[in-house]
């Protein structure tokens, strides 16, 4: 897609089961890349590792966006982190702050979970594409929607209103803010860019302890180092060895 062509409108959907899997049908259908649809509740939305991702009516931003990228599959590890630079810069420019972007895919402001992003690839009939799915909690204050929170989630959870209550609150308004700054970012990693070079000061790992859970090994314990060129984080443990961990469950500066 040219740097100067408008994008396909975006679709608003009262109730979606998930973001993803629609844009996942749109694009074995043949929609063009930038094709984005926006839910205002899911009812199976998911993040990392198929986790059930909590998304009621009148929350938050519930989005996925079809890409198409023309660069090798070796490296489309990177595009999570590609368009957690370009929320965050959205957030930011739309008047949030404290917004802190968190290896591998996470949004955090005052140390609680404030989105997340999910990129799916799939290779089909249709060519080689990625929905990618992007969760931000607008307002869990009205409607007591916090108290409805799944157990255990209400405390690791914040939401715009409360980190900035006058920050832009439209999902829609937000999530084309999020495209516009995620295209000429997405035009750098297509054009082979350093991943660390196209994040810049929105993700900041070395020199921090780490605390990394994987199923099935030992919890490592070590200072992050900085990411690879396909996203993976660098961890040098308490021995010296340098792990290179391209999926894990982290506890930042422990």
């Amino acid at each position: 897609m040219n740097d100067d062509k408008p994008f396909p409108p975006i679709e608003m959907f009262e109730v979606l089961a998930s973001t993803l899997d629609s844009i996942h049908q749109a694009a074995d259908d043949g929609a063009p890349e930038w094709t984005t649809h926006i839910a205002l509740e899911q009812t199976r939305g998911r993040g990392q590792q198929a986790r059930a991702w909590w998304s009621p009516s009148g929350a938050g931003l519930w989005m996925s966006t079809l890409l198409r990228p023309k660069c090798d599959r070796s490296i489309w590890g990177g595009i999570a982190l590609v368009a957690g630079a370009a929320t965050r810069r959205a957030l930011t420019a739309l008047g949030a702050d404290e917004i802190e972007l968190r290896w591998p895919n996470d949004l955090y402001a005052r140390s609680r979970k404030l989105g997340g992003i999910l990129a799916e690839s799939k290779d089909q009939s249709a060519g080689a594409w990625i929905s990618l799915g992007i969760g931000i909690n607008i307002d869990l204050e009205s409607e007591k929607l916090r108290e409805k929170a799944p157990d255990g989630l209400s405390d690791r959870i914040i939401c715009l209103r409360e980190v900035s209550p006058a920050a832009e609150s439209d999902p829609g308004k937000i999530a084309l803010a999020i495209i516009e700054e995620l295209r000429p970012l997405y035009g750098q990693f297509q054009h082979g860019e350093k991943l660390g070079d196209i994040l810049g000061g929105d993700l900041s790992v070395a020199g921090r302890e780490v605390l990394v859970e994987r199923p099935g090994k030992p919890v490592l314990r070590g200072t992050a180092a900085g990411i690879g060129s396909h996203g993976e984080l660098t961890v040098v443990d308490e021995e010296g060895t340098t792990h290179e961990l391209v999926a894990a469950e982290v506890t930042w500066d422990c």
